[in-house]
């Protein structure tokens, strides 16, 4: 059930209202002061801007809170471009919501999630909202916004260095065990591989016409997944070099058989490859997908990474395994991925999260 009413700000000088341009920079010191330097990239205006604004989909839909003209909160979503059973829609993307530390428990995150959705229904016909919640705002979304939890993806890596990595969880043991040095980005690939007769993987600059055709090849792969078609490629992917991404084509017999994106990044002093794309998935057959897989892994491995991650929601733990992928247990897992979903007045999205594609490039943070 949705609450109809708004609930009050428990402090009346707080105001709610609508981004306007300009307010890029307030935005932009709140980030500052909620997340800091946890992603440095998108502390930048041009990172904002992409995000934001040049969205392919369209322009970001964003309320602010503000207290005599400061910027204490920040509820923003943007519109993604998916195909539900073959017919195109347009679902809200729930990022960036930013409450000032000095400023929670106000009733300020739920005010601004009534606004952003009230507007967004009204001006835009938007009612699907969907995201990745973390674990401190979880309950938020789900008990108090009528979210529902889709699922919550177990960690899965493939080791490069299984016992320096092991070892790196202990504290008293990490000074011994340092992270690997990062490479610089001129070491990743930069030419055709053939990998085997018939199977070529190639760098890629632009995302051309060809891989509008592969989308419509596989776009009944899962009954719900974020349309992947030349302009959403190239905006996610390619739109914003600072984030480092390496895509590649993946080419069977001649022809344009998928595509993947890699990233190298660090976390909690770990240093890391991400398998953040894989389209389709699997790429031709599972031995086709094994080729690929250690591609990739020998790429994130020449680069200093001590393991490689991937998230593919239809992906059954089998194949996981059989592409040699291991499950991280919940005690050792530093980053809990949580789908949710708010699906006001559309009976036709299924709820299942077996419905959905999801990789880690649907989300905001890799």
């Amino acid at each position: 059930m949705f609450r109809n009413p708004q609930p009050a700000i428990r402090n009346q000088k707080l105001h709610i209202r609508p981004y306007k341009a300009g307010d890029e920079e307030q935005i932009l010191r709140l980030r500052g002061a909620v997340f800091g330097d946890l992603d440095p990239v998108r502390t930048t205006l041009s990172a904002w801007r992409w995000q934001f604004l040049d969205n392919p989909a369209g322009e970001s839909f964003c309320v602010i809170a503000e207290d005599s003209g400061v910027f204490v909160g920040q509820y923003a979503a943007i519109p993604t471009r998916f195909s539900v059973k073959g017919n195109e829609t347009v679902f809200a993307f729930s990022c960036d919501t930013m409450v000032h530390p000095e400023y929670r428990r106000k009733g300020i995150f739920v005010a601004l999630a009534d606004e952003l959705y009230r507007s967004m229904k009204e001006k835009n016909g938007v009612t699907t909202v969907w995201g990745f919640p973390n674990q401190a705002s979880l309950p938020g979304f789900t008990g108090r916004l009528g979210w529902n939890l889709l699922s919550a993806f177990p960690l899965w890596v493939r080791p490069f260095r299984p016992l320096t990595w092991f070892c790196r969880q202990v504290p008293l043991l990490k000074k011994v065990f340092p992270a690997p040095e990062v490479q610089k980005e001129s070491s990743a690939p930069s030419r055709p591989y053939v990998l085997e007769s018939g199977l070529v993987i190639e760098p890629l600059s632009h995302f051309h016409e060809e891989f509008d055709h592969l989308w419509k090849r596989h776009h009944g792969l899962s009954p719900i997944m974020q349309i992947r078609d030349r302009p959403y490629l190239n905006w996610r992917y390619l739109g914003m070099p600072a984030f480092g991404y390496l895509p590649f084509s993946i080419k069977w017999k001649g022809n344009l058989a998928g595509f993947m994106v890699l990233r190298m990044m660090n976390l909690m002093g770990h240093s890391f490859g991400v398998l953040v794309d894989l389209f389709p998935f699997p790429v031709i057959n599972a031995s086709v997908t094994r080729l690929v897989t250690d591609f990739a892994a020998v790429s994130c491995r020449t680069q200093g990474a001590e393991f490689m991650t991937c998230l593919f929601s239809t992906a059954s733990p089998e194949f996981l395994k059989d592409l040699g992928f291991r499950k991280v247990p919940n005690l050792f897992n530093p980053k809990k991925w949580y789908l949710g979903c708010r699906f006001e007045g559309n009976s036709d999205i299924p709820d299942s999260v077996m419905s959905w594609f999801i990789s880690y490039g649907d989300t905001d943070i890799v």
